[in-house]
C-alpha cells in the first residue's frame, strides 16, 4: 500500500525550511520517500495559487487537470512526500478583486479535497493519505505577511492598516481543523511553527516524526540551509518608503531585492527581526 504525506501549507509557517530540508537530505532520505517539490510538480505548482485568487469554477478545473496530470506520471513507491504551500491557494494579504485574501478557508478544502481524489485515481482507494498543515501564531503571521507584500508588492500601508481586515480571522490552526473535519477520515496533521523553532532542524523534525525516524537517528540529517524568515522590521519601514514614494522608480523592485539579499548575506535578519522570534510570539 503507498502512503502519501502532502504538505499542503500554509505560507509563512516555516515551508521554506521545511522543503530546504528535504532537499539536502533527499539523499539520506532516499530508502525512506519520494520526495516532490517545485518543478517536479508541473504546472499544478502555481495553479493552486492562481485559484485562490480568484477562486471561480475553470481556475480550479484549471488547477485538477494539471494535478492529475503530474500525479499520472508519478512511480509506485511505498512512501511519497509532496511540499507545496499553493496547494492552499494564494498567500494571506494577496490581493483578490482589489481586496486582501483573509482566509485560506474554503479555498484550501476544495484544493485538498482535489488533491485526495487525484492521488485516490493514480493509486486506488486503498492507499494512506496525509495532509500536514504547518501553522504559525497570529502575529508574527502577520508581521511575515506584511513585510513580504511590501518586498515583493508596491504596498504603501503601515502594519496596522495591513492587519485591520484580519481582525476577525480565524487562527491558522483553527483553519486546518476545519479542513481536517471536511477531509475526514483523512488524516490531517497540524504543526505549529513555535514547537520546532529552536531546533536546528526545524520543521524537518516534524517530518522525521511523521516518517516515523527515531530520535537517536536525526543527527545525522542535515539542518535546512535556507531558513531566512523576511526582512527585518528596519528593512520593512525602508521597503515603506520605498513604496510611498512619488514617483514610483521604474527599478523599484531591483532596489528593494538587493536591499534584502544584502540583508540576508550580512545575516542581519537572524538576529533583528524580533516577530520571528519566540519571545514575540504570543
Amino acid at each position: 500500500m503507498t502512503r502519501i504525506l502532502v504538505h499542503a501549507g500554509f505560507h509563512k509557517t516555516g515551508t521554506t525550511a521545511l522543503q530546504s530540508f528535504l532537499n539536502a537530505n533527499r539523499a539520506a532520505l532516499g530508502d525512506r520517500a519520494a520526495i516532490y517539490l517545485g518543478r517536479r510538480l508541473g504546472a499544478a505548482r502555481k495553479l493552486g495559487r492562481v485559484y485562490g485568487e480568484l477562486p471561480v469554477p475553470w481556475r480550479r478545473l484549471a488547477f485538477r487537470r494539471a494535478l492529475d496530470a503530474f500525479v499520472s506520471d508519478l512511480p509506485d513507491a511505498p512512501l511519497i512526500v509532496i511540499s507545496r504551500e499553493s496547494f492552499s491557494g494564494a498567500m494571506l494579504g494577496a490581493s483578490r478583486m482589489g481586496r486582501p485574501v483573509t482566509s485560506y478557508l474554503p479555498v484550501a478544502a476544495r484544493l485538498a479535497q482535489d488533491i485526495v481524489a487525484a492521488l485516490r485515481a493514480r493509486f486506488g482507494d486503498a492507499a494512506e493519505v496525509e495532509f500536514l498543515y504547518t501553522t504559525r501564531n497570529t502575529p508574527g503571521l502577520l508581521r511575515s505577511v506584511w513585510g513580504h507584500q511590501l518586498r515583493t508588492k508596491a504596498l504603501a500601508d503601515d502594519f496596522e492598516t495591513f492587519a485591520a481586515p484580519f481582525a476577525a480571522m480565524p487562527g491558522l490552526a483553527a483553519q486546518a481543523q476545519r479542513i481536517a473535519a471536511l477531509l475526514a477520515p483523512v488524516r490531517v496533521h497540524i504543526a505549529p511553527l513555535e514547537d520546532v523553532a529552536d531546533h536546528r532542524l526545524s520543521h524537518g523534525v516534524t517530518l522525521l516524526r511523521l516518517l516515523g525516524v527515531p530520535e537517536a537517528d536525526w543527527s545525522a540529517f542535515a539542518p535546512p540551509t535556507d531558513t531566512y524568515a523576511g526582512p527585518s522590521p528596519s528593512l520593512c519601514e525602508a521597503f515603506l518608503k520605498m513604496n510611498r514614494a512619488r514617483p514610483v522608480p521604474a527599478d523599484l523592485r531591483a532596489r528593494k531585492e538587493a536591499l534584502w539579499r544584502a540583508e540576508i548575506e550580512a545575516g542581519a535578519a537572524a538576529a533583528v527581526c524580533d516577530w520571528n522570534s519566540p519571545a514575540t510570539w504570543r
